[in-house]
């Protein structure tokens, strides 16, 4: 316990003395100092944003909260456990997530430097929103069916990885000649995220058979899926019937008009954007 207080204290004094600016040559590293821990910090929260690894990241931090109470409390079986553990877990994360790893520092090289804090035109989103609206209307009219996904903070990464990049801006032209019969890239899920089509032929997880009705077909029981294990969106359009059909948190909503599907994307996506901005 005292040796615990007694590194805190270092620290803290350490910190303190950091920003003790005895010259302009020492403020210039002070400001570089903040800056690069800013932008660390930036970028391992947009990489668990970008993975499903929330759930992974909140099982860490109780872990690490176990092993400070197991040394406040001299725990000696859970302190050993713990401690052995912890000092492997840095090679288990690079070796689980080590295709994303690997895109986000392709992207980060990619990147400039007035690229690193994006922020979300949310003009451009309601301008999808509109063209998604259209080309579902026209879909629904065909009987021509659709699966289109709409992610949200939730990043897709490996739905994406499975699919074959598009990276185009969304029009309702586009998606329905993407879902015309008898074409490439007509089988599986569209994925779109804001303003920008980013895949085709994207194969989703399937949702439980007695969590959809048993009339409904694999494109509603995978909509129910992907929204199941994301906070994606999904428009499904029926090819039997062209009715549309809405799948978020593991719920459908179906025979949806227009109007409907427009004011339900305005207010879930919209509002999501104008948080987004603000938080930023």
């Amino acid at each position: 316990m005292n040796n615990i207080w007694t590194q805190c204290v270092d620290y803290l004094y350490k910190i303190v003395n950091a920003f003790e600016l005895t010259s302009i040559w020492r403020f210039i590293v002070l400001v570089f100092d903040l800056a690069s821990v800013a932008i660390i910090f930036y970028y391992v929260y947009k990489f668990i944003k970008e993975t499903r690894a929330k759930q992974i990241v909140k099982g860490i931090l109780i872990l690490l909260g176990l092993l400070i109470i197991s040394k406040i409390f001299n725990m000696v079986i859970l302190k050993f456990i713990l401690t052995n553990f912890i000092t492997y877990w840095v090679l288990l994360i690079i070796v689980i997530f080590q295709p994303e790893i690997r895109s986000g520092f392709e992207k980060i090289g990619r990147s400039r430097i007035t690229d690193m804090f994006d922020v979300d035109d949310t003009m451009l989103v309601k301008h999808s929103i509109s063209e998604i609206v259209k080309a579902t209307e026209i879909l629904s009219l065909k009987k021509i069916g659709a699966l289109i996904v709409l992610e949200q903070d939730t990043k897709l990464a490996d739905i994406l990885r499975e699919g074959i990049p598009l990276n185009a801006r969304v029009s309702a032209e586009l998606i329905q000649n993407i879902f015309t019969p008898r074409t490439p890239l007509h089988d599986g899920a569209v994925v779109i995220d804001k303003n920008e089509i980013l895949a085709a032929k994207c194969i989703l997880p399937l949702a439980a058979e007695n969590s959809v009705e048993k009339s409904l077909g694999t494109r509603h029981r995978a909509a129910v899926g992907i929204s199941e294990v994301s906070d994606a969106i999904v428009i499904v359009v029926s090819e039997e019937t062209g009715i549309i059909s809405v799948a978020s948190s593991g719920k459908l909503t179906r025979n949806m008009t227009k109007e409907d599907l427009s004011k339900y994307l305005n207010i879930k996506i919209n509002k999501s954007s104008l948080k987004n901005i603000k938080s930023k």
